[in-house]
Protein backbone atom coordinates (compact mmCIF):
# COMPACT_ATOMS: atom_id res chain seq x y z
CA UNK A 1 0.00 0.00 0.00
CA UNK A 2 2.85 2.29 -1.17
CA UNK A 3 0.03 5.15 -2.67
CA UNK A 4 -1.62 7.28 -0.28
CA UNK A 5 -4.95 7.19 -1.99
CA UNK A 6 -5.20 3.45 -1.82
CA UNK A 7 -3.70 3.25 1.87
CA UNK A 8 -7.02 6.01 2.61
CA UNK A 9 -9.05 3.78 0.70
CA UNK A 10 -8.45 0.61 2.81
CA UNK A 11 -8.21 2.16 6.09
CA UNK A 12 -11.71 3.38 5.44
CA UNK A 13 -13.10 -0.02 4.62
CA UNK A 14 -11.58 -1.19 7.49
CA UNK A 15 -12.97 1.68 9.47
CA UNK A 16 -16.47 0.74 7.97
CA UNK A 17 -16.41 -2.80 8.66
CA UNK A 18 -15.44 -2.09 12.18
CA UNK A 19 -18.66 -0.28 12.91
CA UNK A 20 -20.28 -2.87 11.95
CA UNK A 21 -19.46 -4.55 15.65
CA UNK A 22 -18.52 -1.30 16.96
CA UNK A 23 -21.33 1.15 16.76
CA UNK A 24 -24.84 1.72 18.19
CA UNK A 25 -27.14 0.15 16.36
CA UNK A 26 -31.12 -0.38 16.70
CA UNK A 27 -32.10 -3.53 18.45
CA UNK A 28 -34.27 -4.42 15.54
CA UNK A 29 -31.57 -4.02 12.74
CA UNK A 30 -29.79 -7.34 11.18
CA UNK A 31 -26.27 -5.64 12.07
CA UNK A 32 -27.65 -5.89 15.81
CA UNK A 33 -27.40 -10.02 15.52
CA UNK A 34 -23.77 -10.20 14.11
CA UNK A 35 -21.80 -11.99 16.63
CA UNK A 36 -18.59 -10.53 17.36
CA UNK A 37 -21.13 -7.88 19.10
CA UNK A 38 -22.77 -9.91 22.10
CA UNK A 39 -18.94 -10.74 23.51
CA UNK A 40 -16.07 -8.60 25.11
CA UNK A 41 -13.32 -10.11 22.69
CA UNK A 42 -16.14 -9.33 19.93
CA UNK A 43 -16.20 -5.66 20.42
CA UNK A 44 -12.13 -5.55 21.29
CA UNK A 45 -11.64 -7.11 17.94
CA UNK A 46 -14.05 -4.47 16.13
CA UNK A 47 -12.58 -1.50 18.24
CA UNK A 48 -8.76 -3.06 17.30
CA UNK A 49 -9.68 -2.81 13.58
CA UNK A 50 -11.18 0.75 14.08
CA UNK A 51 -8.16 2.24 15.78
CA UNK A 52 -5.91 0.44 12.65
CA UNK A 53 -8.67 1.67 9.89
CA UNK A 54 -8.62 4.94 11.48
CA UNK A 55 -4.64 4.69 11.52
CA UNK A 56 -4.66 3.83 8.15
CA UNK A 57 -6.11 7.18 7.27
CA UNK A 58 -4.49 9.24 9.06
CA UNK A 59 -0.75 8.08 8.17
CA UNK A 60 -2.04 8.20 4.30
CA UNK A 61 -3.39 12.07 4.93
CA UNK A 62 -0.09 12.75 6.57
CA UNK A 63 1.85 11.42 3.81
CA UNK A 64 -0.01 13.50 0.97
CA UNK A 65 0.31 16.57 3.10
CA UNK A 66 4.15 16.03 2.96
CA UNK A 67 3.66 15.64 -0.85
CA UNK A 68 1.19 18.54 -0.93
CA UNK A 69 3.85 20.74 0.59
CA UNK A 70 6.87 19.63 -1.57
CA UNK A 71 4.88 21.25 -4.60
CA UNK A 72 3.31 17.97 -6.44
CA UNK A 73 0.20 17.93 -7.44
CA UNK A 74 -2.29 15.36 -6.03
CA UNK A 75 -6.04 15.03 -7.01
CA UNK A 76 -7.32 15.62 -3.34
CA UNK A 77 -10.73 16.27 -4.31
CA UNK A 78 -11.00 12.86 -5.65
CA UNK A 79 -8.91 11.33 -2.64
CA UNK A 80 -11.92 13.18 -0.42
CA UNK A 81 -14.51 11.30 -2.55
CA UNK A 82 -12.64 7.63 -2.58
CA UNK A 83 -12.06 7.83 1.22
CA UNK A 84 -15.19 9.13 2.23
CA UNK A 85 -17.70 6.47 -0.16
CA UNK A 86 -17.03 3.54 1.91
CA UNK A 87 -18.67 5.19 4.88
CA UNK A 88 -21.72 6.50 3.63
CA UNK A 89 -23.73 3.12 4.46
CA UNK A 90 -21.83 2.13 7.52
CA UNK A 91 -24.08 3.01 10.57
CA UNK A 92 -23.09 6.57 12.28
CA UNK A 93 -19.39 6.30 13.89
CA UNK A 94 -18.29 7.12 17.83
CA UNK A 95 -21.79 8.83 18.28
CA UNK A 96 -25.42 8.19 18.26
CA UNK A 97 -26.37 12.05 17.78
CA UNK A 98 -27.67 10.90 14.22
CA UNK A 99 -30.27 8.49 15.69
CA UNK A 100 -31.84 11.12 17.39
CA UNK A 101 -31.28 13.01 14.11
CA UNK A 102 -33.89 10.69 12.80
CA UNK A 103 -35.95 10.93 15.82
CA UNK A 104 -36.68 14.58 15.70
CA UNK A 105 -37.64 13.98 12.12
CA UNK A 106 -40.26 11.60 12.74
CA UNK A 107 -41.48 13.89 16.02
CA UNK A 108 -41.94 17.03 13.43
CA UNK A 109 -43.57 14.48 11.20
CA UNK A 110 -46.06 13.19 13.62
CA UNK A 111 -46.61 16.82 14.21
CA UNK A 112 -44.92 17.26 17.72
CA UNK A 113 -42.86 20.04 18.45
CA UNK A 114 -39.70 18.54 19.06
CA UNK A 115 -38.36 22.22 21.15
CA UNK A 116 -41.29 20.90 23.44
CA UNK A 117 -41.34 17.12 23.94
CA UNK A 118 -38.26 14.88 23.32
CA UNK A 119 -38.00 11.50 21.14
CA UNK A 120 -39.32 9.72 24.20
CA UNK A 121 -42.99 10.26 23.12
CA UNK A 122 -42.06 7.93 20.10
CA UNK A 123 -42.34 4.36 20.11
CA UNK A 124 -40.89 1.89 17.87
CA UNK A 125 -37.52 1.39 15.90
CA UNK A 126 -37.19 4.75 15.66
CA UNK A 127 -36.21 5.54 19.30
CA UNK A 128 -34.41 1.94 19.81
CA UNK A 129 -30.60 3.65 19.37
CA UNK A 130 -31.21 6.67 20.49
CA UNK A 131 -29.24 8.07 23.57
CA UNK A 132 -31.14 7.70 26.49
CA UNK A 133 -29.19 10.83 27.87
CA UNK A 134 -31.87 12.78 25.33
CA UNK A 135 -34.67 10.88 25.48
CA UNK A 136 -36.68 13.52 27.32
CA UNK A 137 -34.73 16.36 26.02
CA UNK A 138 -35.93 19.00 23.51
CA UNK A 139 -34.17 19.81 20.17
CA UNK A 140 -30.92 21.73 20.37
CA UNK A 141 -30.46 22.28 16.44
CA UNK A 142 -32.13 24.85 14.40
CA UNK A 143 -35.10 24.43 12.00
CA UNK A 144 -33.47 23.51 8.66
CA UNK A 145 -32.35 20.27 9.48
CA UNK A 146 -35.61 19.74 12.01
CA UNK A 147 -37.74 20.50 8.96
CA UNK A 148 -35.52 18.41 6.81
CA UNK A 149 -35.96 15.49 8.64
CA UNK A 150 -39.88 15.76 9.05
CA UNK A 151 -39.99 16.07 4.84
CA UNK A 152 -38.11 12.52 4.85
CA UNK A 153 -39.37 11.25 7.48
CA UNK A 154 -42.78 11.50 5.54
CA UNK A 155 -41.41 9.23 3.28
CA UNK A 156 -40.56 6.43 5.83
CA UNK A 157 -39.99 5.84 9.71
CA UNK A 158 -36.90 3.70 9.02
CA UNK A 159 -34.68 4.78 11.12
CA UNK A 160 -31.71 3.80 9.21
CA UNK A 161 -33.08 5.35 6.00
CA UNK A 162 -33.89 8.76 8.10
CA UNK A 163 -30.00 8.37 9.31
CA UNK A 164 -28.88 7.91 6.07
CA UNK A 165 -30.84 10.83 4.63
CA UNK A 166 -29.22 13.23 7.65
CA UNK A 167 -25.61 12.10 6.14
CA UNK A 168 -27.15 13.07 2.56
CA UNK A 169 -26.70 16.72 4.50
CA UNK A 170 -23.15 15.76 5.45
CA UNK A 171 -22.25 15.39 2.27
CA UNK A 172 -23.75 18.23 1.05
CA UNK A 173 -22.00 20.29 3.62
CA UNK A 174 -18.35 18.94 2.70
CA UNK A 175 -19.20 20.07 -0.92
CA UNK A 176 -19.99 22.96 0.15
CA UNK A 177 -16.28 23.50 1.77
CA UNK A 178 -14.24 21.99 -0.93
CA UNK A 179 -15.68 24.62 -2.74
CA UNK A 180 -15.19 27.66 -0.36
CA UNK A 181 -11.78 26.50 0.99
CA UNK A 182 -9.81 27.24 -2.21
CA UNK A 183 -11.45 30.08 -2.70
CA UNK A 184 -10.96 31.29 0.42
CA UNK A 185 -7.36 30.27 0.21
CA UNK A 186 -6.49 32.10 -2.73
CA UNK A 187 -7.97 35.32 -1.27
CA UNK A 188 -5.89 35.43 1.45
CA UNK A 189 -2.85 34.51 -0.15
CA UNK A 190 -2.51 30.51 1.08
CA UNK A 191 -1.52 27.88 -1.21
CA UNK A 192 -5.15 26.87 -2.00
CA UNK A 193 -3.78 22.68 -2.74
CA UNK A 194 -2.70 22.99 1.22
CA UNK A 195 -5.92 24.67 2.61
CA UNK A 196 -7.90 22.20 0.79
CA UNK A 197 -5.76 19.30 2.09
CA UNK A 198 -5.78 20.37 5.55
CA UNK A 199 -9.54 20.88 5.78
CA UNK A 200 -11.05 18.79 3.08
CA UNK A 201 -9.24 16.12 2.45
CA UNK A 202 -8.74 15.75 6.87
CA UNK A 203 -9.77 12.36 8.21
CA UNK A 204 -11.42 13.94 10.90
CA UNK A 205 -13.53 15.68 8.65
CA UNK A 206 -14.51 12.38 6.77
CA UNK A 207 -15.17 10.55 9.75
CA UNK A 208 -16.80 12.63 11.93
CA UNK A 209 -18.38 14.73 9.46
CA UNK A 210 -19.88 12.06 7.03
CA UNK A 211 -19.34 9.00 9.42
CA UNK A 212 -20.55 10.26 12.37
CA UNK A 213 -23.23 12.85 10.30
CA UNK A 214 -23.01 15.29 12.44
CA UNK A 215 -24.93 18.23 11.37
CA UNK A 216 -22.21 20.68 12.51
CA UNK A 217 -20.72 19.82 8.55
CA UNK A 218 -23.51 21.36 6.76
CA UNK A 219 -23.32 24.80 8.93
CA UNK A 220 -19.74 24.86 8.84
CA UNK A 221 -20.50 24.58 4.80
CA UNK A 222 -22.89 27.29 4.85
CA UNK A 223 -20.82 29.41 6.82
CA UNK A 224 -17.56 29.24 4.69
CA UNK A 225 -19.62 29.54 1.61
CA UNK A 226 -21.40 32.62 3.19
CA UNK A 227 -17.41 34.25 3.25
CA UNK A 228 -17.14 33.09 -0.42
CA UNK A 229 -19.60 35.14 -1.49
CA UNK A 230 -18.83 37.75 0.26
CA UNK A 231 -15.33 38.19 -1.38
CA UNK A 232 -17.26 38.29 -4.52
CA UNK A 233 -19.17 41.32 -3.44
CA UNK A 234 -22.54 39.92 -3.21
CA UNK A 235 -23.05 40.38 0.60
CA UNK A 236 -26.48 40.46 1.10
CA UNK A 237 -26.29 36.67 -0.70
CA UNK A 238 -23.62 35.82 1.89
CA UNK A 239 -25.74 37.29 5.04
CA UNK A 240 -28.80 35.06 3.86
CA UNK A 241 -26.73 31.78 3.52
CA UNK A 242 -25.08 32.82 6.99
CA UNK A 243 -28.42 33.05 8.53
CA UNK A 244 -29.36 29.39 7.20
CA UNK A 245 -25.74 28.06 8.37
CA UNK A 246 -27.58 29.64 12.08
CA UNK A 247 -30.63 28.16 11.42
CA UNK A 248 -28.67 24.59 11.66
CA UNK A 249 -26.43 24.93 14.69
CA UNK A 250 -26.20 29.08 16.11
CA UNK A 251 -22.70 29.11 15.97
CA UNK A 252 -22.68 29.09 12.32
CA UNK A 253 -23.86 32.67 12.21
CA UNK A 254 -20.60 34.41 13.77
CA UNK A 255 -19.26 34.46 10.17
CA UNK A 256 -20.74 37.38 9.63
CA UNK A 257 -17.68 38.67 11.39
CA UNK A 258 -16.06 38.28 8.35
CA UNK A 259 -18.79 39.60 6.21
CA UNK A 260 -19.08 43.01 7.84
CA UNK A 261 -15.05 43.10 7.51
CA UNK A 262 -15.36 42.60 3.84
CA UNK A 263 -18.29 44.85 3.60
CA UNK A 264 -15.93 47.77 5.06
CA UNK A 265 -12.49 46.78 4.71
CA UNK A 266 -10.92 49.90 5.36
CA UNK A 267 -13.70 51.69 7.75
CA UNK A 268 -12.86 52.95 11.12
CA UNK A 269 -14.65 51.13 14.12
CA UNK A 270 -17.87 52.98 13.76
CA UNK A 271 -18.38 51.77 9.87
CA UNK A 272 -17.46 48.34 10.92
CA UNK A 273 -19.65 48.05 13.37
CA UNK A 274 -22.95 49.44 11.31
CA UNK A 275 -22.19 46.89 8.31
CA UNK A 276 -21.76 44.15 11.57
CA UNK A 277 -25.71 45.56 12.37
CA UNK A 278 -26.27 45.50 8.75
CA UNK A 279 -25.00 41.89 7.95
CA UNK A 280 -26.31 40.56 11.33
CA UNK A 281 -29.64 42.32 10.78
CA UNK A 282 -30.18 40.26 7.63
CA UNK A 283 -28.49 36.72 9.03
CA UNK A 284 -30.83 37.13 11.66
CA UNK A 285 -33.96 38.16 10.10
CA UNK A 286 -33.17 34.80 7.63
CA UNK A 287 -33.00 32.53 10.30
CA UNK A 288 -36.53 33.64 12.03
CA UNK A 289 -38.31 33.75 8.08
CA UNK A 290 -36.88 29.87 7.63
CA UNK A 291 -38.34 29.15 11.45
CA UNK A 292 -41.64 30.65 9.92
CA UNK A 293 -42.01 29.12 6.74
CA UNK A 294 -40.63 25.92 7.85
CA UNK A 295 -43.23 25.72 10.44
CA UNK A 296 -40.87 24.32 13.07
CA UNK A 297 -40.42 28.22 14.51
CA UNK A 298 -37.69 29.46 17.18
CA UNK A 299 -38.36 27.43 19.85
CA UNK A 300 -35.02 26.03 20.04
CA UNK A 301 -33.14 29.18 21.69
CA UNK A 302 -34.64 27.40 24.54
CA UNK A 303 -32.96 24.84 24.32
CA UNK A 304 -29.43 25.63 23.61
CA UNK A 305 -28.38 24.26 27.06
CA UNK A 306 -29.39 21.06 26.60
CA UNK A 307 -26.05 20.04 25.34
CA UNK A 308 -24.59 21.56 28.33
CA UNK A 309 -25.85 18.08 30.22
CA UNK A 310 -22.61 16.35 29.07
CA UNK A 311 -19.71 17.57 31.03
CA UNK A 312 -17.19 17.28 28.63
CA UNK A 313 -13.74 17.76 29.15
CA UNK A 314 -12.78 19.88 25.64
CA UNK A 315 -14.50 23.03 27.67
CA UNK A 316 -12.32 24.68 29.20
CA UNK A 317 -15.10 26.41 31.34
CA UNK A 318 -16.32 22.52 32.32
CA UNK A 319 -12.96 21.72 33.56
CA UNK A 320 -12.66 24.89 35.74
CA UNK A 321 -16.31 24.50 37.32
CA UNK A 322 -15.94 21.06 37.76
CA UNK A 323 -12.77 21.33 39.82
CA UNK A 324 -14.18 24.34 41.80
CA UNK A 325 -17.37 22.15 42.85
CA UNK A 326 -15.20 19.18 43.27
CA UNK A 327 -13.17 21.90 46.18
CA UNK A 328 -15.61 23.29 47.62
CA UNK A 329 -17.62 20.52 48.59
CA UNK A 330 -15.00 18.96 49.67
CA UNK A 331 -14.78 22.05 52.35
CA UNK A 332 -18.47 21.75 53.07
CA UNK A 333 -20.27 23.82 51.00
CA UNK A 334 -22.87 21.90 49.09
CA UNK A 335 -25.05 24.46 47.78
CA UNK A 336 -22.25 26.79 46.65
CA UNK A 337 -20.48 23.69 44.91
CA UNK A 338 -24.33 23.02 43.17
CA UNK A 339 -23.69 26.49 41.70
CA UNK A 340 -19.88 26.91 41.00
CA UNK A 341 -20.11 24.88 37.52
CA UNK A 342 -23.18 27.19 36.15
CA UNK A 343 -21.21 30.52 37.66
CA UNK A 344 -18.03 29.22 35.51
CA UNK A 345 -20.01 27.93 32.77
CA UNK A 346 -21.42 31.77 32.62
CA UNK A 347 -18.49 33.52 33.47
CA UNK A 348 -16.69 31.10 30.16
CA UNK A 349 -19.78 32.46 27.93
CA UNK A 350 -19.65 35.92 28.65
CA UNK A 351 -15.60 35.72 28.48
CA UNK A 352 -16.05 34.37 24.84
CA UNK A 353 -18.95 36.87 23.82
CA UNK A 354 -16.38 39.70 25.02
CA UNK A 355 -14.10 37.86 22.62
CA UNK A 356 -16.19 37.86 19.81
CA UNK A 357 -17.50 41.41 20.01
CA UNK A 358 -13.71 42.45 20.47
CA UNK A 359 -12.77 40.55 17.19
CA UNK A 360 -15.54 42.04 15.51
CA UNK A 361 -14.73 45.47 15.57
CA UNK A 362 -11.09 45.32 14.94
CA UNK A 363 -10.73 42.53 12.29
CA UNK A 364 -9.52 43.89 8.54
CA UNK A 365 -10.63 42.19 5.63
CA UNK A 366 -6.84 40.26 5.57
CA UNK A 367 -7.63 38.74 9.43
CA UNK A 368 -11.20 38.00 8.62
CA UNK A 369 -10.73 34.23 8.14
CA UNK A 370 -8.63 34.34 11.31
CA UNK A 371 -11.09 36.46 13.40
CA UNK A 372 -14.09 34.12 12.79
CA UNK A 373 -12.17 31.11 13.11
CA UNK A 374 -10.71 32.38 16.73
CA UNK A 375 -14.36 33.54 17.49
CA UNK A 376 -15.57 29.72 16.74
CA UNK A 377 -12.62 28.38 18.67
CA UNK A 378 -13.30 30.58 21.83
CA UNK A 379 -17.34 29.10 21.67
CA UNK A 380 -15.87 25.62 21.75
CA UNK A 381 -13.85 25.61 24.74
CA UNK A 382 -15.14 28.74 26.44
CA UNK A 383 -18.83 27.12 25.84
CA UNK A 384 -20.87 25.05 28.59
CA UNK A 385 -19.92 21.50 26.13
CA UNK A 386 -17.58 21.03 23.78
CA UNK A 387 -17.31 17.67 21.84
CA UNK A 388 -13.81 16.89 19.61
CA UNK A 389 -16.11 17.20 16.67
CA UNK A 390 -16.98 20.85 17.53
CA UNK A 391 -12.93 21.62 16.52
CA UNK A 392 -14.02 21.68 13.00
CA UNK A 393 -15.67 24.64 13.20
CA UNK A 394 -12.20 26.42 12.99
CA UNK A 395 -11.11 24.37 10.93
CA UNK A 396 -11.38 26.20 7.64
CA UNK A 397 -11.02 29.52 8.45
CA UNK A 398 -7.72 29.06 10.56
CA UNK A 399 -6.33 26.79 7.73
CA UNK A 400 -6.38 29.98 5.03
CA UNK A 401 -5.60 32.06 7.42
CA UNK A 402 -1.95 32.49 6.59
CA UNK A 403 -1.32 29.33 8.86
CA UNK A 404 2.88 29.26 9.45
CA UNK A 405 4.57 26.01 10.37
CA UNK A 406 3.62 26.22 14.01
CA UNK A 407 -0.46 26.72 13.47
CA UNK A 408 -0.27 23.76 10.78
CA UNK A 409 1.71 21.80 12.61
CA UNK A 410 -1.00 22.00 15.79
CA UNK A 411 -3.80 22.35 13.36
CA UNK A 412 -2.38 18.78 11.66
CA UNK A 413 -1.72 17.22 15.49
CA UNK A 414 -5.25 17.99 16.53
CA UNK A 415 -6.35 16.50 13.74
CA UNK A 416 -4.82 13.20 13.93
CA UNK A 417 -5.45 12.69 17.34
CA UNK A 418 -9.07 13.22 17.36
CA UNK A 419 -9.21 10.76 14.26
CA UNK A 420 -7.40 8.24 15.80
CA UNK A 421 -8.63 8.68 19.12
CA UNK A 422 -12.96 9.17 18.07
CA UNK A 423 -13.58 5.67 19.44
CA UNK A 424 -13.48 6.38 22.98
CA UNK A 425 -16.55 7.84 22.68
CA UNK A 426 -20.00 7.81 25.22
CA UNK A 427 -20.67 4.24 23.87
CA UNK A 428 -18.09 3.18 26.24
CA UNK A 429 -19.38 4.88 29.21
CA UNK A 430 -18.29 2.67 32.58
CA UNK A 431 -16.93 -0.41 29.88
CA UNK A 432 -13.34 -0.03 31.69
CA UNK A 433 -11.64 -2.96 29.63
CA UNK A 434 -12.74 -1.50 26.42
CA UNK A 435 -11.24 2.13 27.41
CA UNK A 436 -8.23 0.63 28.53
CA UNK A 437 -7.42 -1.58 25.56
CA UNK A 438 -8.71 1.21 22.92
CA UNK A 439 -6.28 4.25 24.88
CA UNK A 440 -3.64 1.85 24.73
CA UNK A 441 -4.62 1.13 20.65
CA UNK A 442 -4.96 4.82 20.22
CA UNK A 443 -1.33 6.03 21.97
CA UNK A 444 0.39 3.15 19.96
CA UNK A 445 -1.32 4.38 16.73
CA UNK A 446 -0.98 8.57 17.11
CA UNK A 447 2.66 8.57 18.42
CA UNK A 448 4.54 7.58 15.45
CA UNK A 449 2.62 9.55 13.60
CA UNK A 450 2.67 12.45 15.80
CA UNK A 451 6.63 12.51 15.07
CA UNK A 452 6.97 12.60 11.38
CA UNK A 453 4.64 16.36 12.46
CA UNK A 454 8.22 18.03 12.15
CA UNK A 455 8.39 17.25 8.30
CA UNK A 456 5.64 19.32 7.67
CA UNK A 457 6.63 22.88 6.37
CA UNK A 458 4.56 25.72 6.73
CA UNK A 459 1.96 25.94 4.08
CA UNK A 460 3.42 28.05 1.54
CA UNK A 461 1.68 31.81 0.61
CA UNK A 462 0.06 32.49 -3.23
CA UNK A 463 2.18 34.56 -4.89
CA UNK A 464 0.43 38.74 -4.48
CA UNK A 465 -1.36 37.95 -8.22
CA UNK A 466 -2.79 34.62 -7.49
CA UNK A 467 -5.44 36.75 -5.21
Amino acid sequence: MRSPMVRGVVGSVVVALASLVTSVVPASSWVASIPLRHSLAGRMVGLTFMVAGLGLMAWAWLTVGRRVMAGERLPLLRMTACWSAPLLLAPPLFSRDAWSYAAQGALVAEGNNPYDVGPGVLSGHIIEAVDPMWMQTPAPYGPLPLAYGGLVAHLTMNPYLLMLAHRLLAVLGIVLIAWAVPRLAIACRVNPAVATWLVVLNPMLITHGIGAAHNDVLMLGLACSAFALALTGRWGTAAVVAGAAAAVKLPGGLVVIAIAAVMSPLAGRVLRFASLVIAGAVSVLTLVTIGALTGVGSGWLGALDVPGLVRSPFSIANLIGMAASGVLGWLGEDTAAAQALQIVRLVGMVAALGLIAWLSLRSSIHYAARAVGVALLAVVVLGPSAHDWYFLWCLPFLAVARPGRRLTTIITAVSLIFTIAAPLNSSLRGATIPILTTTALVIAMAVPLLSHLRTLQPARKVPVTAA
